[in-house]
């Protein structure tokens, strides 16, 4: 492989990375459209959630995924993913990739606020269309979670300003476009 070649591929690769971010960003901020601008619109979305297996369980259509998904989230008070150790084998046009995920949940049950902490890691299938990569197919593997009452502690004083929103509100569209 020549420098250009190299380079491109690091480019590449990249690019995948920051499609990974995206869709997690998509999830904790519950923008459905960010969601839908990472998959193909024939991508296959598929996993179960350890936590909500009822509720977060599909195998089908990425698209269609995204509305029940962000309905899911919306009932959630407070979200977090962290991608971390991405992993990518480029060859042409298509890639494969692995990456740990931390999701950090926040639902009510019966009155009581319970944190719900899971790691994994997505496996991604990327496919190269015009120049544009996307998702073609994304899965995730629980390798861990736990389900306890939450433990977060919420300064009553601090300024709504400084505190993340899961809509279009948050300070991050001021300065992010995506």
């Amino acid at each position: 492989m020549d420098m250009q070649q190299k380079l491109q591929q690091l480019l590449d690769k990249q690019e995948m990375t920051e499609l990974m971010y995206k869709f997690a960003r998509a999830l904790d901020r519950v923008d459905g459209e960010l969601m839908k601008s990472t998959y193909w619109e024939d991508a296959i979305e598929e996993h179960q959630d350890p936590i909500f297996p009822d509720l977060f369980f599909y195998n089908d259509n990425a698209h269609q995924f995204v509305e029940p998904a962000m309905e899911g989230f919306r009932a959630l008070k407070t979200t977090q993913h962290r991608i971390s150790n991405p992993l990518i084998e480029v060859n042409g046009d298509v890639a494969t990739a692995e990456a740990y995920v931390w999701a950090y949940h926040v639902h009510e049950e019966n009155g009581v606020d319970k944190e719900g902490i899971l790691g994994g890691r997505h496996h991604f299938r990327f496919e190269r269309r015009d120049g544009i990569w996307k998702i073609k197919h994304r899965s995730t593997v629980f390798d861990w979670n736990q389900n306890q009452n939450a433990t977060a502690i919420w300064a009553e004083n601090f300024s709504d300003k400084y505190r993340g929103k899961r809509n279009h509100q948050d300070d991050s569209y001021n300065y992010l476009s995506i």
